[in-house]
């Protein structure tokens, strides 16, 4: 089946790309229905038992009919499956263009996909993760959305840029002659300034948590458990499949080398038994330059 796919064309790797980062999601929706789900479904019981308890608003009493609203056994069955798969296929598309751009810069296949992809979970899930932890869907002041989303894209977007500019500056320092260890260590050391002065930089989370922390970091905990199950599964996939490709070429030469090599040749030698009326060779060794013919007196 691998066989099919030529991995020597940029298309076929991102199409790769793609389908495992859907199959990674489907994955990931499967964590998700068991570790996350009851937790969801405690903070919707809390917010509507906080609900029941408050007094009516009576301008709250009334809607303009134009919500759609999907019920919770859509949003845990068919509603999660479908949002990761999605999801992943999206990981999927990011992390093939970027194992892509980096084919004439970094190592081998195996090592470009791992370093795109600990570059783009990094950007896309962990920044984010540690400035905006996420909130169940039920908990949190809805006025709130839209702001809290801008600032979620905007610290993927800045954290995106920082990751990308440290690959570059490893690159150039690995270029001018740095020992791994210094490497490393000026890597470490600046990217811990850079985002130190990102993270303290942005604002902080508008949005006030009314619930048991508890629940929260449950919550939170398993958000970023599931995303990174993801880009796991997705990166290893293709990694692999990508190395795997790349082998069969070199393989297929040596096995033709080797078949060349170990097959005799169709001619007998010359002078051998098989092929009397080849040139002999003298006593030296040296080949005699008269026909056999020619040896032969005359009658």
């Amino acid at each position: 089946m691998l066989a099919r796919f030529d991995f020597t064309r940029p298309r076929t790797i991102v199409v790769t790309a793609v389908l495992i980062g859907a199959l990674s999601g489907l994955a990931g929706a499967v964590f998700h229905s068991v570790a996350t789900e009851p937790r969801i479904d405690e903070a919707i019981a809390l917010e509507e038992a906080a609900a029941a308890a408050a007094p009516a608003d009576p301008s709250a009493g009334h809607s303009d009919g134009d919500e759609v609203s999907v019920s919770r056994n859509d949003q845990k069955g068919a509603g999660l499956f479908a949002a990761f798969a999605l999801t992943g296929a999206a990981f999927g598309l990011f992390l093939g263009i970027t194992s892509l751009s980096l084919r004439t810069t970094t190592g081998g296949p195996f090592r470009r996909v791992w370093v795109s992809g600990a570059v783009l979970a990094g950007a896309i899930t962990v920044a984010p993760w540690l400035k905006y932890p996420p909130n169940p869907p039920a908990v949190g002041d809805p006025d709130t959305v839209g702001e809290r989303e801008r600032l979620y894209v905007l610290m993927i977007v800045l954290a995106a840029l920082l990751l990308a500019g440290l690959a570059h500056l490893s690159a150039r320092l690995r270029t001018a002659g740095w020992s791994d260890d210094r490497r490393v260590g000026a890597l470490v050391a600046a990217g811990a300034v850079a985002f130190g002065a990102l993270f303290a930089l942005l604002p902080a989370s508008p949005d006030a948590v009314g619930v048991p922390a508890n629940l929260v970091w449950q919550f939170r905990l398993n958000s970023l458990t599931g995303n990174l199950l993801v880009w796991t599964l997705l990166t290893l996939g293709l990694a692999t499949l990508w190395t795997e490709a790349a082998r069969r070429p070199v393989a297929a030469t040596s096995a033709a080398s080797s078949t060349e090599a170990s097959t005799p040749a169709a001619a007998p030698a010359a002078g051998s038994a098989a092929d009397p009326s080849a040139p002999a060779a003298g006593a030296d060794g040296a080949q005699n330059s008269m026909p056999f013919s020619a040896e032969m007196p005359a009658s």
